[in-house]
């Protein structure tokens, strides 16, 4: 199974008065670049089984606009454990739902999505970061913390760009 993770675009900053941290959305800049991204995703991603979304707005709407590209609308679905703070356990255990397919792309937060990646690939600790709209692929044979998956690529938002 091929995992694909992606950070959410530019979101408005933390901290601004008419948005609480969970209902802040996507910049119009974010929106911008991450259409453009998608497009690049859209070059490296042939077809995919299922997209997973954490339910807050800026990861989500950026799921929507991935989907887009790779028409794949129908195959969004939101996914509690993929909000900020949820256990890395508990995302794992969700994630197992789907192991017999053959790619999953979830969309969400640093630092979580950092740690998953890493756990994917066998390390204890967070050792692979996302900038906001940073792409990867890991290829694994199991969705175990212990795991020990293949990183196949890992992609800037201005490389997926470029892409497109």
């Amino acid at each position: 199974m091929v995992v694909y993770i992606l950070r959410h675009a530019i979101a408005v900053e933390r901290e601004t008065a008419s948005y609480p941290n969970d209902d802040r959305p996507l910049t119009e800049e974010g929106k911008e670049k991450m259409s453009k991204a998608a497009r690049g995703i859209a070059k490296l991603v042939d077809d995919i089984d299922v997209i997973l979304t954490s339910p807050l707005v800026r990861a989500h709407d950026t799921a929507k606009i991935v989907a887009r590209a790779l028409d794949a609308e129908q195959k969004l679905e939101l996914c509690k454990e993929l909000a900020p703070g949820s256990s890395l356990k508990n995302l794992l255990s969700s994630l197992s739902k789907y192991k017999g397919l053959k790619s999953i792309m979830v969309v969400g937060h640093q630092p979580d999505l950092g740690y998953l990646a890493s756990a994917l690939l066998g390390s204890n600790e967070s050792i692979v970061e996302f900038k906001k709209g940073a792409f990867c692929a890991i290829e694994v044979s199991t969705l175990s913390p212990k795991g020990k998956g293949t990183l196949l690529w890992h992609l800037q938002p201005k490389q997926l760009r470029a892409l497109a």
